[in-house]
């Protein structure tokens, strides 16, 4: 029985996908697993595409994690392969745990096996030149990423820098509501949308609950402004928060994947199409519908008594 072969892509950005690099690496797996005659595992075709492996989303979060879990479970055999196009898609993280999972890896009895060179790191035969040589590629591959992490954090840095100062826009993303114009020099309300924003606002300060401003804006056939499932309470809610509406940006930077505020909010950043007094007054109405309020309460069932009775025995 031929030895199985596992191949693992990864990319951190959807451009890669687009362009050669899926193709390339899946070609180079395929022509090794034939010239070795190894057995490999189409069906377990271990991806991950916009995954970085600066701070290990890989393997906490991804296919290799997942991969690295099987190993350990017994389901992948000792002595299969993991075939990669270098190191450097593994991890690039800082050294030692970068090389802590390379040498889980091969102590879990998994041969690993860079196509770019065409090495072979085996536990049974591991000597002193092929763990200096992972070390070296490890750290460069960490090096590259750190350089570029800064480089890119300088670069989105001044762009707030340039935003705070004079509302500037750093990208064509904005509200749903909003657009870049033309000139690509400030952001312009969509008419028909921010009509729609404004209404919601208006319902919710005269006491119409969310969930029945959604229902009433599907049934007027009014499309949503993201997917195609219509409106949602959960989206009225989302918006009726966003202090977008007032003009503010509120920049984000990634914390162990989760996106994290940053910095102070940009005032006038965005055209404001909400006054503060009818934000605040909206904030103020959703509360007392969420403590005190009447009617629907649950997926299934609306409690029409909601207020007007209590319990005999517990008062």
């Amino acid at each position: 029985m031929r030895p199985k072969a596992y191949s693992y892509l990864r990319m951190s950005t959807d451009l890669q996908l687009k362009g050669d690099s899926r193709r390339r690496q899946l070609e180079a797996s395929r022509a090794y697993a034939d010239s070795e005659c190894l057995d490999l595992a189409d069906d377990a075709q271990l991806e991950d595409i916009g995954i970085s492996a600066f701070k290990g989303a890989n393997v906490r979060d991804g296919a290799l994690g997942r991969f690295l879990a099987a190993v350990n479970a017994g389901t992948v055999e000792r002595g299969s392969y993991l075939l990669v196009e270098s190191l450097d898609r593994l991890s690039r993280e800082e050294i030692l745990p970068a090389h802590t999972l390379f040498l889980s890896i091969v102590q879990a009895g998994i041969n690993l096996v860079t196509l770019a060179d065409k090495r072979v790191y085996r536990a049974e035969s591991a000597n002193l030149v092929d763990l200096i040589t992972s070390l070296v590629i490890i750290e460069r591959a960490h090096e590259e990423s750190k350089i570029k992490s800064i480089r890119i954090g300088a670069a989105w840095k001044n762009k707030r820098a340039k935003a705070a100062a004079v509302a500037q826009p750093m990208t064509a993303r904005c509200p749903a509501w909003l657009r870049l114009s033309q000139d690509r020099k400030s952001y312009e309300p969509i008419p028909e949308r921010a009509e729609i924003v404004v209404g919601i606002f208006a319902d919710t300060i005269s006491g119409v609950g969310m969930y029945s401003i959604a229902r009433r804006l599907n049934e007027q056939g009014i499309p949503a402004f993201v997917g195609k499932n219509g409106w949602h309470q959960s989206y009225i809610s989302k918006t009726l928060s966003n202090r977008a509406v007032l003009g503010e940006f509120q920049p984000h930077v990634k914390i162990d994947g989760m996106r994290t505020p940053y910095e102070d909010p940009i005032s006038g950043y965005y055209p404001a199409i909400i006054r503060a007094e009818q934000f605040y007054q909206a904030q103020h109405a959703k509360a007392a519908r969420r403590i005190g309020g009447k009617g629907r309460k649950g997926l299934g069932y609306s409690n029409l008594f909601t207020g007007l009775a209590r319990c005999a025995y517990c008062n």
